[in-house]
Formats: structure tokens, sequence, C-alpha cells
């Protein structure tokens, strides 16, 4: 069996594709790689805190790798991090990463060059499923995700801090994805078949980043 790490956001479709691997006869999951800021403590856009990414990791069982980085990190501190990060897991004999992406051709490259410089290689367990069906087979299997971030410039702010159902589903616009792939929502997942236990959280104030463009909902452990 092929080991890996998967990139982890904390979100739905980290979540989704994370399940997809550990069902699948090639691969053993070892960990999970996730990247924060080292001023607020919080993993970036999903401004989720790092102590409850940490909790989210031990519910599912899953040593979480994690790379801290300044605010507002370059491009270039960003990937020499990371290949730092990816020179440990192969002298621990792990060459390949999981990432959750769905359709974003230029993510994907951009992946992938990263880690090829690094000597490693890119899986891709939910590449090209339809965005609609992932969305819905989340909710069907049994997973419990609340949105902790909203862009404004493509959705109402009122969506932040809602749970992530069949009926948040159907009243989104017809412009927005079901999985937010363009970034027009993000999510927590704090429950599900894959978890050993529940991610206890409260919902606290909602905050403004980016000059008040995106919208997050604060979650208390």
């Amino acid at each position: 069996m092929k080991e890996l790490i998967v990139s982890w956001s904390g979100g739905k479709d980290s979540a989704f594709a994370l399940e997809q691997l550990i069902h699948h006869k090639e691969y053993k999951v070892k960990g999970l790689l996730s990247s924060t800021s080292l001023e607020n403590e919080r993993l970036p856009i999903h401004e989720v805190t790092r102590e409850l990414i940490h909790t989210q990791a031990e519910a599912l069982g899953f040593q979480l790798y994690e790379v801290q980085l300044p605010a507002m990190s370059s491009n270039e501190k960003y990937e020499l991090e990371m290949a730092q990060q990816f020179m440990d897991l192969k002298r621990n004999g792990i060459h390949a990463i999981a990432y959750a992406d769905l359709y974003l051709e230029d993510i994907k490259e951009y992946r992938d060059g990263l880690l090829q410089r690094s000597g490693m290689c890119g899986i891709y367990p939910i590449w090209k499923k339809d965005t609609a069906a992932v969305a819905n087979q989340f909710v069907e299997e049994g997973f419990e995700a609340v949105v902790t971030t909203v862009d404004t410039e493509k959705l109402s702010e009122e969506y932040v801090g809602r749970k992530f159902t069949k009926e948040f589903l159907s009243s989104l616009p017809g412009n927005v994805d079901p999985c937010g792939e363009n970034g027009e929502f993000h999510t927590f997942v704090y429950n599900g078949p894959i978890f050993n236990k529940k991610v206890e959280f409260t919902i606290g104030e909602t905050f403004r980043t980016f000059e008040g463009r995106f919208v997050h909902c604060d979650l208390n452990k």
C-alpha cells in the first residue's frame, strides 16, 4: 500500500477525500497536513483555530502535521516551508500528498509543480467528480459541517454559521458551486462516519477579514 498524507483544511471536501482514501485498497493514510498563521493561530481563510483543527485530527485518529506561516506569507516563503515539510515526510518514507481539489486546473498544476520539485507526487481522490453529487453524498453519509466563511462578493453573509445540510444546498443561488469550489464558502466538519467522536464547539461572534470581504463565524472549543 502507498503511504500518504492528506492536505487538511478541516472542511467538507478534505473530509470526503479522506473517507475515500481510508477505504481505498491502494493507499494508507498516515496523517493530515495543515498550514496555520503564526499571528492569529488560525487556519487561513477558513479561520478555524489551530486548537480546534488539532482536536478534529484527534477525533479522526490521525496525526496532524502543522506548518505555521507568517500572516500574508509570500509564495516563496510558503513554498520553502512546504518543501521542508515534504523533505521531513520523505525521510519517513512518505512520498505522496492527497488533495481534495475537484476541478480547478490551475490549482492542481501549482500543487503538482511544488510536489515534483521535492520529489513528491499528488493524489486527487475526488478530482473531476460532480460537485452536486459530492455535496449530496457528503450529507447522505452522515457527515456534519458548519459554514465558517463566506465570500460576500459571491454569496450573502447570512449563510455564515449555517449547517451544511440538504436545505442549505437547495437554498444556494444557481451560480454558487454546491461544494464552494470557487471559494464562495468554507466549512468545518465536526462529525461523520470516519470520526471516532464528535468535535464539540459553540458558534461565537462573526468577524471580517480582507477589508470586510470575507465574513467568518468564530468556533469556540
